[in-house]
């Protein structure tokens, strides 16, 4: 969704999604197949003379985050634990998910997405809202030609944190050879704001919101029948494609054990991971 969002100031961005119906409810999810052979054109991609491999500056958000962050509070970590940070073994594996209920002028929707970590502790009662955090990496400003790099990034960055109810940023800022040089706290609410009054102005949030909501009103009276739909964004086309690709069912967008809970109801036997793990779900108001 954040994609959607941002496709008034994203000319250059190439993606697609897929959309079916199912008991009144319109489904999306990103093509899986396009986001990997995408991400495969981008790391194969010959750097210019001097620059890192995308390979590299993957590693180093990784990095980051292995070096920000804990697996339990502080006072429950050892002293040992904490002071090996730099030596753990990176990885992208952990994570929460937060499932959120908003919506977009009169579409109503459920949103998954991946949040790094959390400030304190997940409150016990769930309508309480959570200190989630998100993680990011950028290059030092060092130019006017890396602070429209910084401002676009600023773009994503908000968008994803906004739709999750994500309310702050810490951003890593690095040299060009990936040592860490200052870390900054953004709160999400405010960066279009931040962007607009000392920045360039290249995107406005308010015209990311109204754009989505009236899209995905849209879309909602073309995606009216069984079959599966593709939304696309092609790059350099400052518009959104939506067209028909198979006739009949879900594609891969809904898992035949979704389809047979929604129609039959839930099974009397209790799931084997029952207890183990919970999404934590909220409300986020977009306006």
């Amino acid at each position: 969704m954040t994609k959607i969002m941002i496709v008034p100031f994203s000319k250059l961005d190439s993606w697609e999604m897929n959309a079916t119906l199912f008991q009144g409810t319109v489904f999306v999810e990103e093509n899986h197949k396009k986001k990997l052979s995408s991400r495969d054109d981008q790391y194969s991609a010959v750097a210019h003379p001097g620059a890192m491999s995308q390979d590299l500056m993957s590693y180093w958000g990784y990095k980051f985050e292995t070096l920000a962050l804990l697996n339990e509070p502080w006072c429950s970590t050892s002293r040992e634990y904490i002071d090996s940070r730099e030596d753990q073994v990176v990885s992208n594996y952990a994570q929460y998910c937060s499932i959120v209920r908003t919506g977009f002028g009169k579409v109503k929707m459920i949103i998954g997405g991946e949040v790094d970590a959390v400030s304190d502790h997940k409150p016990e009662d769930k309508s309480q809202p959570i200190n989630w955090v998100e993680l990011k990496t950028s290059a030092i400003v060092r130019n006017e030609r890396d602070q429209i790099k910084l401002e676009r990034k600023l773009l994503k960055f908000w968008a994803q944190s906004f739709l999750l109810g994500v309310p702050k940023i810490v951003v890593g800022y690095r040299s060009q050879q990936g040592m860490l040089e200052r870390l900054e706290e953004l709160d999400t609410q405010m960066i279009p704001e931040k962007v607009r009054m000392n920045g360039k102005g290249l995107w406005d949030g308010q015209t990311c919101i109204n754009f989505a909501a009236s899209f995905l009103e849209w879309l909602r009276g073309v995606v009216t029948t069984d079959g599966v739909w593709r939304i696309q964004k092609r790059e350099k086309v400052p518009f959104l494609e939506v067209f028909q690709i198979e006739e009949t069912g879900h594609g891969d967008i809904l898992s035949p054990a979704f389809v047979d809970w929604r129609t039959n109801g839930l099974p009397t036997q209790k799931l084997q991971n029952e207890g183990q793990h919970h999404p934590v779900a909220k409300e986020v108001d977009p306006t």
